[in-house]
């Protein structure tokens, strides 16, 4: 069976993007996305992300299997890809879209698009879970972290050490696997606060590995920020990361998330069940 699918990534967030909306091509998605996701075998990227039509709530429904097989809650940049690829499937007739998620339902807006290229606006309607500062000993060290959960869950460390030879892939790994956060794992972050309007970060994502960015764990970084007091609560706080920049305002209320998708370009891949 002939699948047809689009590269899309959001600051180096990479996806494979299968449109469904037709109907359900794809029965087992977890074993698509472990053979598609592997970079020297297949296409490559950090998980798969399916349009699908069965939403009741919003214009479609977004599922995302990682790179493992595992099925996430949410993921930002990955909400802006589907946007963006909506927005191309629609030939630009439309520029605002409702996506449910297993997280709940999310608003996204096209703001400006050029050439397969676009920045997005979400504005973030899911969980907002934070948790006080607690402590995860990993390797002899302890590290003191946040405990945000916007639909899936994040571990915020604010490190005094710069990020720059910071052991992101090892600790990452066990924090993921920690007791701690059995048997849901966890996504981790670390931190260096530059301002109260400018953070750095590295992340490991559950089921991924250290990725280039992560939109969910921006929300997480800066929700954490803004509740102990580091960061501005209701400004636009710039969240650098390896593959770019993502732009988040919280402000108790409200969560609004601005970064770029681009499309990089299609395919067929040859798939059997």
């Amino acid at each position: 069976m002939e699948i047809a699918f689009a590269k899309i990534h959001g600051l180096g967030n990479d996806f494979i993007v299968v449109n469904e909306l037709g109907g359900e091509r794809i029965r087992d998605k977890a074993a698509f996305a472990r053979q598609h996701c592997q970079r020297h075998e297949s296409v490559g990227a950090d998980g798969v992300l399916f349009l699908c039509n069965s939403s009741k709530v919003a214009d479609f429904k977004m599922r995302i299997f990682n790179a493992d097989g595992s099925e996430a809650e949410n993921c930002v940049n990955g909400l802006r890809c589907v946007a963006l690829q909506k927005y191309i499937l629609d030939a630009g007739k439309k520029d605002n879209y409702s996506i449910e998620t297993l997280a709940g339902k999310v608003n996204a807006k096209i703001v400006s698009s050029d050439s397969g290229k676009a920045i997005v606006e979400i504005e973030f309607l899911g969980k907002r879970e934070f948790k006080e500062k607690s402590k995860v000993g990993v390797q002899g060290k302890s590290f003191e972290y946040y405990f945000v959960d916007v639909g899936n869950p994040h571990a915020v460390i604010f490190l005094d050490e710069p990020l720059e030879g910071f052991p992101v892939e090892e600790i990452g790994h066990r924090i993921e696997y920690h007791r701690e956060f059995s048997p849901n794992r966890t996504n981790t972050e670390f931190v260096n606060l530059v301002s109260g309007r400018e953070v750095n970060m590295r992340v490991h994502e559950r089921g991924c590995c250290e990725t280039m960015a992560c939109g969910s764990g921006s929300i997480a970084v800066v929700i954490a920020g803004v509740e102990a007091g580091l960061l501005e609560k209701g400004s636009w706080v710039k969240v650098n990361q390896p593959g770019g920049t993502i732009e988040i305002n919280f402000d108790s209320e409200n969560v609004l998330v601005r970064a770029e998708a681009e499309k990089v370009f299609e395919g067929i891949l040859q798939w059997g069940e």
